[in-house]
């Protein structure tokens, strides 16, 4: 399987802004954000409090990531 990732505020500090991933078979928003925290440790608390966006419909933890989507990791964030 083949998604595109899209990484954004504090997190483009750990992973480009734009990236192509491939899976073997199906994976959840939990496994996505397991695999990312095992890419880059140091990333694993702000890895735990982003929300996730499936083709930009936010996403639970349960969801499934199908082929092709384009799924975007969304950290807490500030401003005004």
């Amino acid at each position: 399987m083949k998604i595109q990732l899209l990484s954004f505020a504090a997190l483009k500090d750990f992973f480009p802004s734009k990236q192509e991933l491939r899976f073997d078979g199906t994976k959840s928003v939990s496994e996505l954000k397991s695999y990312l925290s095992n890419l880059k440790p140091e990333a694993t608390n702000l890895i735990k409090i982003s929300r996730i966006s499936i083709n930009q419909i936010i996403a639970k933890d349960s969801d499934s990531i199908t082929e092709g989507a384009v799924v975007a990791i969304l950290p807490p964030s500030s401003g005004g």
